[in-house]
């Protein structure tokens, strides 16, 4: 062949490896930038976790007239299994109100998700009166940035939340600067605040409100006191309050005479309809 002939065949060999590269690296490329399209879609960060489909506890209907609408917070969970089997051994949508980072917290949140209970994350705060306060507390000496990674991180730490509640908190929520800062980072999670009221000075309800959250404000300590007499005082005045108001909030713990009490009253219940809390925001 003559060098000529050869010189051109060669070029166009070459063209021709060069167009299959090309190729190659194209195909490579869309296979990734799909695969990581994929990736994004299915990862979900751990307040926002894909799990089992709940199964829905429905209210029980009003007759006529309609029952009182209460919500019932059962709070302090996370530390203790047994007694979380218990709460949800309870055939009423009861709120559970989790412990960051305690022993049992992510696991009654899945197990409460999927039984269709709503899911809030019970924040410890600075008391006034010293308390061990335990693992992500929230004291009024730290920054704002101290402030919100430390809420962060007790967020992710429980699957399936759509609220906060303080734990403790009679120092925090009336400081307005360490309040200003939490609210800060719960907007950006887009999560409701209920107000637990532990001293008549927190600034939190009404905080919340300016800054735009929902937010919403415990009416009752069902079970201030262990026992079984004053925790019917407590319902009482419950039920009071939401024939005024046209709902009420109750904080309960998961307590022996708590459990007894609850159970006892909402097996035949035809006083009240419980709902979850969230079914009491409306903005």
């Amino acid at each position: 062949m003559p060098p000529k002939k050869r010189r051109v065949k060669k070029r166009k060999n070459k063209r021709h490896i060069i167009f299959v590269l090309f190729l190659v690296v194209v195909c490579i490329f869309l296979f990734f930038e799909e695969s990581g399209k994929d990736n994004t879609r299915n990862f979900l960060p751990g307040i926002f976790k894909a799990g089992p489909k709940a199964k829905h506890i429905p209210s029980k209907k009003a007759p006529s007239g309609g029952l009182l609408k209460v919500s019932i917070v059962m709070d302090d969970l996370g530390p203790n299994k047994s007694k979380a089997e218990t709460v949800l051994a309870i055939k009423a949508p009861l709120t559970l109100s989790i412990l960051p980072h305690e022993t049992y917290s992510v696991w009654i949140a899945e197990e409460g998700h999927r039984l269709g209970h709503d899911i809030i994350a019970h924040v410890p705060m600075e008391a006034i009166t010293p308390h061990k306060l335990g693992k992500g507390a929230l004291q009024t000496w730290m920054t704002d940035s101290e402030i919100t990674d430390t809420l962060s991180g007790d967020i992710r730490s429980i699957p399936h939340i759509s609220g906060i509640s303080n734990h403790m908190g009679s120092a925090f929520t009336k400081d307005e600067r360490a309040m200003r800062a939490f609210f800060s980072e719960l907007k950006k999670y887009r999560l409701f605040f209920l107000d637990s009221v532990t001293i008549s000075e927190s600034k939190g309800y009404r905080l919340a409100k300016e800054e735009g959250l929902a937010a919403l404000r415990r009416d009752v300590f069902l079970d201030n006191k262990d026992d079984l007499h004053e925790i019917e005082v407590q319902w009482k005045r419950l039920l009071k309050i939401s024939r005024e108001k046209g709902y009420a909030i109750a904080l309960a713990h998961p307590r022996k005479k708590t459990l007894e009490f609850l159970q006892k009253k909402l097996e035949n219940n035809k006083e009240v309809t419980v709902v979850p809390i969230t079914e009491l925001i409306t903005d």
